[in-house]
């Protein structure tokens, strides 16, 4: 009897993407981080008009509504802020001010926004890396079920989200 694989596998290109597979991932990746990128661009726009209303770089300290922005600015990571004294997030937006703000003269509400958006930017490449795989392993799951039920094959999937087995014999009351 001949191997089932062997029905569809004769050689290793067999196994290989193709390259419309492929142009598709990437494009429906690419458009997923556009996606995702608006939020983060709004985030930027906001900031540079409430930033607009300082004089100078250390102007920034007094402007409440703006210090978490700074921090990302400064370079400190959404996670990294959870370990942080206070008085650590304080040097860490001074440090920013004197060492990168102020150099940048009339210009530092500009370079504050793009340091803003490349930390952020980078906790984005972060997430899609995350989405990524998160899509295809959904399609992988999908093409998966969608063979076992033409097949008419039953199984069993544990719901990670919930911990409960389902029951996928699609031809139990056949």
């Amino acid at each position: 009897m001949e191997k089932p694989y062997l029905l569809h596998l004769n050689q290793s290109c067999d196994l290989e993407t193709t390259y419309e597979a492929i142009r598709s991932g990437f494009i429906a990746l690419a458009l997923e981080k556009n996606q995702r990128a608006t939020p983060l661009i709004a985030e930027a726009r906001t900031l540079k008009i409430i930033a607009q209303t300082a004089n100078n770089p250390r102007d920034l300290l007094n402007i409440p509504d703006i210090q978490a922005a700074l921090l990302t600015a400064s370079g400190i990571s959404d996670k990294a802020k959870n370990y942080l004294h206070p008085q650590d997030k304080v040097e860490a937006i001074q440090e920013l001010i004197v060492n990168f703000l102020e150099p940048a003269g009339t210009n530092f509400v500009e370079e504050l926004v793009y340091r803003f958006l490349l930390i952020r930017g980078d906790t984005l490449g972060g997430i899609m890396r995350n989405a990524g795989g998160s899509l295809a392993q959904s399609k992988f799951t999908r093409s998966l079920l969608a063979t076992l039920r033409v097949a008419g094959i039953a199984y069993d999937w544990l719901n990670s989200s919930n911990n409960q087995w389902l029951f996928g014999n699609c031809y139990a009351n056949n």
